[in-house]
């Protein structure tokens, strides 16, 4: 019997490919922001239509007020400020949570992300190519977070906690950051910050050329088995 070929390692993941199958796994973390953006200023608009003086004033304007309210004292002003950038902080902190357990979950049950699923990729280790322990999962689920919402989200909460400075320092870095991971993952060996943390890659589980190769090679194969050696002349 002919012996198979062995097939051929996984092929890195293909730019394109890749850059898509970030946007749907990004485009669900985006509908979850704003579902949650949406329930924090209805939280903050609740506190309000309790306070007579602040029936004119949005969420929006309390968050960013820093406590001086007009139409209301001092004390009342404070503390529904306070307590307005709290329930800011509980919804970044919400989103950080959601981004990390998508990553992390997706990661230990398939090996991937939802994203990576739908276009035929997967995560495995960098040196023997299988795929990666729990361990490793949750730091690269942890490093994706910190690149792509993390950062960013602690930016918007020193924002709204009155630290202008430091939010524009965190949002610099929150871009560097992100551009340093996107220009690793499609150039060179195409491994993100996170894959480099956490000692992974992302491969292509399906190449059309591995396939055929593969059909090729079996027909090369058959071909000889399937040709029958002329009949001899009947003497």
């Amino acid at each position: 019997m002919a012996q198979q070929d062995p097939a051929p390692p996984p092929a890195r993941a293909p730019r394109t490919r890749r850059l898509l199958a970030w946007l749907l796994d990004f485009t669900v973390i985006l509908a979850i922001a704003a579902l949650l953006g949406w329930l924090t200023f209805n939280r903050i608009s609740a506190k309000l239509t309790g306070v007579p003086g602040l029936v004119g004033i949005s969420a929006w304007q309390l968050v960013t007020s820093g406590g001086d309210l007009v139409g209301a004292g001092q004390g009342v002003g404070s503390s529904l400020w306070r307590s307005s950038v709290r329930a800011v902080w509980q919804g970044f902190a919400g989103l950080v949570v959601f981004a990390f357990a998508y990553r992390f979950a997706s990661l230990a049950l398939m090996g991937r992300t939802p994203g990576q699923a739908l276009l035929a990729l997967r995560v495995t280790g960098r040196r023997d190519g299988e795929r990666p322990t729990r361990a490793t999962m949750a730091t690269r689920a942890a490093a994706g977070t910190l690149v792509d919402v993390g950062w960013y989200a602690l930016a918007c909460c020193l924002l709204v906690g009155g630290a202008i400075g430091l939010s524009v320092l965190c949002w610099i870095l929150a871009v560097a950051v992100f551009g340093l991971s996107a220009l690793l993952a499609l150039a060179g060996p195409r491994r993100s910050l996170a894959d480099r943390a956490a000692g992974t890659t992302v491969v292509s589980v399906f190449r059309i050329t591995t396939v055929w190769t593969r059909l090729s090679a079996t027909v090369r194969r058959r071909t000889p088995d399937e040709e029958q050696p002329p009949l001899a002349p009947v003497a």
